[in-house]
């Protein structure tokens, strides 16, 4: 037999009521009650009805993702987070994907207006700053994710972009190479603006110039890649990078195959390094070294913005949450084959002043 709310009374000794305004939050229960019987409905395993519940509470308990789509893995990785999250919390997913539409992005967002979900998250790459403030002043529950624009008094979660971008160039100068390469992400996104800000970052301190000829346009895509890579491939060879910095992960595999496909050894002529971490930089050939994006946490703590501001009935306080990335070092990034030379140079000296010394010594003998 399911459980009822009048079990989770018996078990506590109070009024049936008391449950009932405890689990829909009624400002006139005492927090001490409310985490008992919030306790309670654990350990019991109470599921209350849906259509009751949304009766009494006004609300769906359901939230929206507005996402342009799974097929990529990123994208997937954010859907897990924000499912695992609703899902403990009580919540339903509908998910809503854009492909990058315009038409259908708006129609996703006319579907909290419509309350057919009780908030929505948004991860649009270009989001509608018009219709999202709209939205927002009709008390609309919003949380946005890699938000364009910020200040838009919206709870929003986000990456240091700039930061990661700035390790992954770090990382490359401190294995010794001084023409590190960068490929863009599409233009006009925040975050690809500020991965090629923490390149520059990082080439300023290193004291080396900023060269327009390394930079090439991307699109995310392992075409983008394939195609920046080819235009290097053109240059003189003394011009040429020893370094590539992808700013993802799909880029940088497009570029390990062109350089691989050109006969272009990686990482022994060129190192490449991506950014995200997704799924698929462990298992490329070679394994891909990147900065690791907390794809799932940026999901689930979206969710967990929404989802606290829809039970605290929060009508103020943006939040603004901003995550770390983390560099993650694997096969594809190793020193430039000009100090790897010195290298076996210095060990080949070692080893013929070594065999100078072991002649002249039996000689003496």
């Amino acid at each position: 037999m399911p459980v009822t709310i009048k079990d989770i009374a018996r078990e506590l000794g109070v009024a049936h009521s008391t449950v009932s305004r405890a689990i829909h939050d009624d400002p006139r229960i005492s927090r001490e009650t409310k985490q008992r019987v919030l306790e309670a409905v654990t350990r019991l395993g109470y599921r209350p009805n849906a259509a009751a519940r949304g009766l009494v509470s006004r609300r769906i308990h359901a939230v929206g993702l507005v996402i342009p789509g799974v097929a990529d893995m990123f994208y997937g990785r954010i859907v897990d987070g924000v499912d695992r999250a609703a899902y403990e919390a009580g919540f339903g997913l509908s998910l809503y994907l854009t492909h990058g539409e315009r038409r259908r992005e708006l129609d996703a967002l006319a579907q909290v207006s419509e309350r057919r979900v009780d908030g929505l998250i948004v991860m649009m790459r270009r989001s509608p700053k018009k219709v999202l403030l709209e939205l927002a002043q009709q008390d609309i529950p919003l949380v946005l994710i890699e938000p364009q624009s910020l200040g838009l008094g919206i709870d929003s979660v986000r990456v240091d972009n700039r930061d990661g971008g700035y390790q992954a160039v770090r990382h490359l100068l401190n294995l010794g190479h001084r023409r590190i390469a960068f490929i863009a992400g599409p233009e006009g996104q925040r975050e690809s603006r500020e991965r090629w800000q923490g390149y520059r970052q990082a080439l300023a301190e290193a004291g080396l110039p900023y060269d327009p000829e390394l930079v090439q346009p991307g699109d995310y895509t392992e075409a983008g890649g394939t195609a920046a890579v080819q235009r290097w491939l053109q240059l003189p060879p003394a011009r040429r990078p020893t370094a590539i910095f992808a700013s993802n992960d799909r880029t940088a595999i497009g570029a390990v195959g062109a350089l691989q496909a050109a006969g272009v050894c990686v990482p022994q002529e060129v190192s490449v390094i991506g950014y995200d971490d997704i799924t698929a930089a462990a298992y490329a050939r070679p394994a891909l070294t990147t900065i690791r994006q907390p794809i799932e946490e940026m999901g689930a703590t979206a969710a967990r913005l929404l989802i606290d501001r829809l039970i605290q009935r929060r009508k103020s306080g943006c939040q603004e949450v901003l995550l770390k990335t983390e560099l993650v070092v694997r096969q594809s990034t190793a020193r430039p084959p000009e100090q790897v030379d010195e290298k076996v140079g210095e060990a080949g000296q070692a080893g013929v002043d070594a065999a100078d010394r072991g002649q002249a010594e039996a000689s003496s003998a």
